[in-house]
């Protein structure tokens, strides 16, 4: 089993981050996290990572390789306060991933499966974890050391984003996903509640902390 932290970082989740999720579950997040180094159990996550000028941001002026202007306000740049994950969620050894080809996934594999590692972080630009190119080829690897099917516990923001995003990936690679509806928040009640249907009718279970035996 891994326990997936989706973009649990300050400019998501405290409330003076510039693109806060309201309701970030922040506490009920930090037991995820300690239940999941307790059991010995990899956190694999992403890390929004932006540069300054941004395409995303409406500052920049600048449209993305689709012709996408989103308007966000600036968020998640790399090395400020606001791209830091949350106090609290991050273990004691970690590695965080650029968002390049290349990465040996193996050796990571080899790292989280041998507790060398307590959390491997992707970095990301755009909403799904997958968007990193060495992600899947991660899980993948992973799987083959276990030696049986992974199994994913998801939690972080925003459900209505980009916890539905990497839900949907896991489930579109055939891991089996529960997604913690206690430990997620999202941008509206409307897609919210639209992206959890989605993740359920793709197969992911729906289940609390509580359920779980968590915190």
């Amino acid at each position: 089993m891994i326990f997936v932290d989706v973009d649990v970082q300050n400019d998501f989740c405290e409330p003076d981050g510039a693109l806060r999720v309201p309701g970030s579950p922040n506490d009920v997040i930090r037991r995820v996290v300690a239940s999941a180094r307790a059991r010995r159990m990899p956190l694999v996550g992403s890390v929004d990572s932006h540069a300054f000028d941004a395409w995303e941001f409406a500052s920049s002026g600048r449209k993305g390789p689709g012709g996408e202007a989103p308007g966000f306000p600036d968020h998640c740049v790399k090395g400020t306060w606001g791209w830091l994950k949350v106090e609290g969620t991050l273990p004691s050894r970690f590695r965080f991933v650029p968002n390049v080809p290349g990465l040996d996934v193996e050796a990571l594999a080899a790292e989280l499966v041998g507790g060398e590692a307590e959390g491997v972080y992707f970095e990301k630009e755009v909403y799904s974890l997958f968007a990193n190119p060495n992600a899947a080829p991660l899980l993948e690897a992973l799987a083959s050391r276990s030696g049986s099917p992974l199994e994913a516990v998801v939690f972080g923001v925003a459900t209505d984003y980009c916890v539905r995003a990497a839900v949907l990936g896991l489930r579109e690679r055939g891991i089996a996903t529960t997604v913690l509806t206690d430990a997620i928040a999202g941008i509206t009640a409307e897609g919210t509640a639209r992206a959890l249907d989605e993740m359920a009718r793709a197969g992911a279970k729906l289940s609390t902390t509580e359920q779980l035996g968590i915190g």
